[in-house]
Parts: C-alpha cells; sequence; structure tokens
C-alpha cells in the first residue's frame, strides 16, 4: 500500500505556532487566525516568520506512532508537499533537517507539488491524507480510486473522510 501524506496541519501543528507568534508579535490586531491577515500582511507574515515556523513545529499527537506501524507493516509512505514552491526552496533543507531530527519514517518526499493529484497518480498512492478539502478535491479529480482523509484541525464539514486524531486512521 502506498500512502500519500501532507506536513502542514497534517504531520504538524504548523497553524497553532503560527498563531501563537502572530499573538505575541503583533497583539494589536483583532483576528484568531493568521490566515485572516489581508494578503499584504499574509505576505509579510510569511516572509518574516516562515522559517522559524517551519522549524520548530511540533508534530501532531500519534503521528510518529501510527508512521512507524505503517512502516512495520510494509506500506510506502510518500510525503508529498507544496514546501518549496513560489521561491521558497529555502524550506526545502529546512524540511529535510526537520524531518530527520524529529525521526518521521517516510519513503520519499516529493516537494513543491501545489497540485498533488499529478504526484499520487504517478506515485500509484492508495490513501491521501491532508488537511485541505480543496487538496483532497483535486486529487480525487485525477483519480477518484484513491481514498482521501481529511484532517480535520476545527470542527467542519468535510466531503472525505474525515479524522481527527492519527489513532484514528485504519488503513487495511
Amino acid at each position: 500500500m502506498n500512502i500519500g501524506i501532507d506536513i502542514d496541519d497534517t504531520i504538524t501543528e504548523t497553524t497553532k505556532l503560527a498563531n501563537a507568534i502572530l499573538h505575541s508579535d503583533y497583539k494589536d490586531l483583532n483576528i484568531s487566525d493568521y490566515h485572516e491577515l489581508n494578503k499584504n500582511d499574509f505576505t509579510k507574515f510569511c516572509k518574516r516568520h516562515t522559517p522559524e515556523i517551519q522549524k520548530y513545529m511540533i508534530l501532531k499527537d500519534g503521528v510518529l506512532e501510527v508512521l512507524n506501524r505503517f512502516k512495520d507493516e510494509g506500506k510506502k509512505i510518500y510525503i508529498i508537499t507544496a514546501r518549496g514552491s513560489k521561491r521558497m526552496d529555502f524550506l526545502i533543507p529546512i524540511t529535510l533537517d526537520f524531518l530527520k531530527n524529529n525521526n518521521i519514517p517516510y519513503d520519499d518526499i516529493i516537494f513543491k507539488q501545489e497540485r498533488k493529484g499529478d504526484a499520487c497518480k504517478k506515485l500509484k498512492i492508495d490513501v491521501f491524507i491532508d488537511d485541505k478539502e480543496s487538496v483532497l478535491d483535486e486529487i480525487k479529480e485525477k483519480n477518484a480510486s484513491i481514498r482521501t482523509i481529511r484532517f480535520l484541525n476545527k470542527p467542519e464539514e468535510s466531503k472525505h473522510e474525515s479524522i481527527r486524531s492519527w489513532f484514528q486512521i485504519s488503513l487495511k
């Protein structure tokens, strides 16, 4: 079985760290999530804080246990990420260091994948796990037979199979 997995807000708690920085450094803003920044402020925030965010993210509970179990079961793990896109190549070595330093098991990592459906098709992915509805929609458009699982980080609806914890994933 080939499993495709996103990093940000799927393996890691990226948004939690970004929002902690937002609330610490930008106390005068009356917003709860950095995604609510206007386009110009969002770009400035990301340019200033992305290396720090990417380097110091924490893992989601259970991710190591579940990914190690997948490896023990002989499953192939492919990390498919948009990191490195849009002149953000500096994130590639930061990401590789993060994965190594946190003992994240994987067979291959594919960077610069803003549209992940083609990579899933090429790698013959059976299951893809991501936090974004639009990414899973695009993957399903490319190959309807791929099982899509959405990692929900807040209560909301999804047309994809949804989980709120790595311990909820059952792959057979």
